[in-house]
């Protein structure tokens, strides 16, 4: 039979659904069957919000043969799906449904949940990974950003939910924004966050992050070569321009550039962003001040 861990809450983010002293387990885990169905497992399918988009397979493994040898006795979350009849979406649970499929099992229980919010659906998605098993750092970052994005959450509000600082909730955000290379580095655990962290605004963090790899360079390592070696570190800027560019990013959680002509004194102010998700978001958020 698997076995239930309690694990520490993650913030306040399922309260205002099922009171203060609410959490995943208290979603998932009911002690009341009546609220169970049991359903044919070709009736479910992932949900889009899953920020999770690689599953550990020999974790997978280990839980299908528990199911192979024990059954399913964690329902899965899951929503009626409004474009195919008698099927359902999944909220949480995503991890027990593959394993069930790699099981052969014809038929998992289910608790059907439409009475949540698309909002809601979204957050208790990312909290069950976050809580269950630990996200890639860039899966984090994108089911933060989703959140703030596409469903109007503040950094401040995000960083409530989650028992984060709101700096945590902006630096690992600003990570989406690193070369692609360098985020195939992070996912294959070839780089950490502090790496990542440390090379974020340097015009050659792909070299730089190369570099890391290749001689084992140290996170405080790192901080130091950027700090003395002009060769490396070609990024230069005034402090007080570098000091500005950082507030600015917090405050918005994208990426911000200011060039000056001190000569000319006139200069640029870029905000960068990946899609028009983004892009309506500044809009947004310009407009309200």
């Amino acid at each position: 039979m698997t076995k239930i861990v309690k694990k520490k809450a993650l913030g306040r983010g399922l309260s205002s659904l099922l009171g203060e002293k609410s959490n995943v387990d208290n979603l998932i885990y009911t002690n009341s069957k009546k609220d169970w169905n049991v359903v044919p497992i070709d009736y479910l399918s992932p949900g889009p919000w899953q920020v999770r988009k690689n599953f550990d397979e020999n974790e997978i493994k280990s839980l299908s043969q528990s199911i192979r040898n024990h059954g399913i006795f964690q329902p899965i979350i899951v929503i009626s799906d409004k474009v195919n009849n008698d099927k359902y979406i999944i909220v949480a649970g995503e991890r027990r449904w593959r394993a069930a499929q790699l099981a052969n099992l014809h038929e998992v229980p289910i608790i059907l949940r439409d009475d949540l919010s698309l909002e809601k659906i979204v957050e208790i998605s990312l909290l069950e990974n976050l809580e269950r098993s630990d996200l890639n750092p860039l899966e984090e970052a994108k089911g933060y950003e989703d959140l703030i994005n596409k469903h109007n959450y503040t950094q401040e509000k995000v960083a409530k939910i989650f028992s984060k600082s709101r700096p945590y909730i902006t630096n690992f955000i600003r990570m989406l924004t690193l070369p692609e290379e360098i985020k195939s580095y992070i996912i294959k655990g070839k780089l950490s966050v502090g790496h990542a962290r440390a090379i974020i605004n340097n015009k050659k963090s792909i070299e730089i992050a190369r570099e890391i790899i290749k001689k084992g360079l140290s996170v405080r390592d790192v901080e130091r070569i950027l700090k003395n070696n002009k060769q490396l570190n070609n990024h230069v800027q005034s402090q007080d321009y570098s000091d500005i560019e950082n507030d600015l990013s917090n405050k918005i959680g994208l990426r911000t550039k200011i060039i000056f002509n001190k000569e000319k004194k006139t200069g640029s102010l870029t905000i960068n962003f990946k899609n028009l998700d983004q892009l309506e978001f500044i809009i947004t958020r310009l407009k309200k001040n």
